[in-house]
């Protein structure tokens, strides 16, 4: 097998491996699913609570205070940054904080798939809103702060206050850039790419995915160093431990919308072929 061939064999791999990323621009809300509890969530939920609360080193009270401390851990995980909800919307599901322990123990996750689509439906508002700013002149003459940790800060009030909150992020992401040398040409494509991306993901999103992060929020706050692993994650989790795909032997990585090869696995077959 020739050298030209053999690295089209390799390339072909590698586009093989980034289809799952070649979605269409995301322009409407409508296009992000609405996801909804599978069948077999429901049975592994109940399985997993009843294992936690009868084996779990941890001794602990499904009641209604850690079930309240479940929701703070999960509505952190969905917005840690506190820039994407508004108060208003973190405000309507407290009110359901305290049934959490309920919804695990039938299996019946309403609040969890309620507030993570909420919570989908406003970040796609707030990229959409990213995009938009990034149509405004760059102006880096003023005395502007912008906070890089805001988990601790209150969920904004309203609109204006959330739409301040991205310009400031929009205006860091624009001036991290500038320092590296970027041209406001390819600032503005470099985040353009960065944010449709981000709009596309969300609408990869599927239930597992909540599924997921529900139980990793009741996990974690039984204790810090317990976690869910999902069947996909355990994979993925195998595969980044093993530092390969299995059948290509490349360690790849994703670069914007790109799926580029990070190196070879010594002795893989993707060495084997182009060696």
């Amino acid at each position: 097998m020739n050298t030209f061939f053999r690295l089209t064999a390799l390339a072909g791999l590698l586009a093989l491996a980034g289809q799952s990323f070649a979605v269409e621009d995301i322009t409407r809300a409508d296009q992000i699913p609405v996801l909804k509890e599978e069948t077999q969530h429901a049975t592994v939920s109940e399985r997993v609570t009843s294992r936690f609360t009868r084996s779990h080193y941890r001794q602990f009270d499904l009641d209604q205070a850690f079930s309240a401390k479940i929701f703070d851990r999960y509505l952190n995980l969905l917005d840690y940054s506190h820039n994407v909800l508004l108060a208003s919307d973190v405000e309507q599901f407290a009110k359901k904080k305290t049934v959490l322990g309920d919804e695990l123990r039938t299996g019946k996750l309403d609040v969890f798939y309620d507030l993570y689509n909420l919570a989908q439906k406003r970040r796609f508002e707030r990229y959409q809103y990213a995009l938009k700013v990034l149509e405004r002149p760059m102006d880096f003459t003023g005395n502007d702060t912008f906070n890089l940790d805001r988990s601790k800060a209150p969920w904004p009030k309203d609109e204006a206050e959330l739409n301040a909150l991205w310009d400031g992020k929009v205006k860091f992401d624009e001036l991290s850039l500038k320092l590296t040398g970027k041209s406001d040409k390819e600032i503005r494509e470099t985040l353009m790419r960065r944010y449709k991306f981000a709009i596309r993901r969300l609408a990869q999103t599927n239930s597992e995915d909540v599924f997921s992060l529900a139980m990793t929020a009741f996990a974690r706050e039984i204790d810090p160093h317990t976690n869910y692993l999902s069947p996909r994650n355990t994979e993925q989790f195998n595969t980044e431990m093993s530092l390969s795909l299995e059948g290509i032997g490349a360690v790849l990585q994703m670069d914007d919308d790109y799926t580029v090869i990070n190196s070879l696995v010594a002795g893989g077959r993707s060495e084997e072929q182009v060696n």
